[in-house]
């Protein structure tokens, strides 16, 4: 899922050559496209639309007034006294109130995520019992509601990677529905654009050096705008565009 096995797998090998001196590297990026004229005139537009934005307040939701967490984890054991790995998934459910259809949409989600903890269980359990200060483990924590409307509701999550070393990775995700429909939108639904030119906006906002794809980035919804964020937090300021 979003290639984050492949990120875990080189992450740890460098972990065990390295003595437990990690530090995380900017994910790669595909190499960079022509930028065409119109486009360039879209990121200009953009930006300057996006410099004279007047930010509300967020807002914030109580989530048990919109739905409930469920937990689900697994622990793997290398013998009854050697703890190898263990994950836990904080799955939000909406409550009645919303589209029964949008469950089953989360549902398969959390289910890709439980398929992507469960090979990486596979891959830790098979390197043997390593000497390390923490026990591996994955995590998808329930971050919160960060938008509702009567067209979508937009989710965000945390998914943490601990390799057994003293620092925990994090891994935003953002899920965004459509209350219509049930279905996960994406942002050129939202923006009538094409994903083309919001990754050239995007990655033009931010700075970038080198483009970065939709492993890289993602989106929420506010109540006037839509939030681009890069995945890995704290590394390049969130693009906040009018919607």
């Amino acid at each position: 899922m979003k290639k984050k096995l492949l990120w875990i797998s080189l992450a740890y090998i460098c972990f065990i050559l390295t003595a437990c001196n990690n530090n995380a590297e900017n994910p790669s990026s595909q190499t960079k496209n022509n930028v065409t004229t119109d486009s360039l005139e879209i990121i200009e537009t953009v930006i300057n639309n996006n410099q004279e934005i007047d930010l509300p307040d967020e807002s914030t939701y109580d989530t048990a007034e919109y739905g409930e967490i469920r937990e689900y984890g697994g622990e793997f054991y290398f013998d009854e006294n050697n703890k190898g790995y263990y994950y836990n998934l904080e799955c939000f459910y909406l409550n009645s109130e919303f589209l029964y259809t949008m469950n089953e949409t989360l549902e398969k989600i959390y289910d890709k995520y439980l398929e992507q903890y469960l090979q990486t269980e596979d891959w830790y359990m098979e390197q043997g019992q390593q000497d390390l200060p923490n026990v591996p483990y994955s995590k998808l924590q329930f971050l919160g509601i960060k938008y509702i409307d009567n067209d979508y509701v937009s989710l965000l999550f945390d998914d943490i990677t601990h390799m057994g070393s003293a620092t925990a990775y994090s891994f935003y995700d953002a899920i965004t529905l459509d209350r219509h429909t049930g279905a996960e939108v994406s942002a050129s639904e939202i923006l009538e654009m094409s994903d083309t030119e919001i990754l050239e906006t995007v990655n033009e906002l931010m700075g970038l050096d080198e483009d970065a794809d939709w492993n890289d980035l993602d989106f929420y919804l506010e109540d006037k705008h839509i939030v681009f964020f890069y995945r890995m937090p704290g590394i390049w300021e969130d693009v906040i565009l009018d919607r």
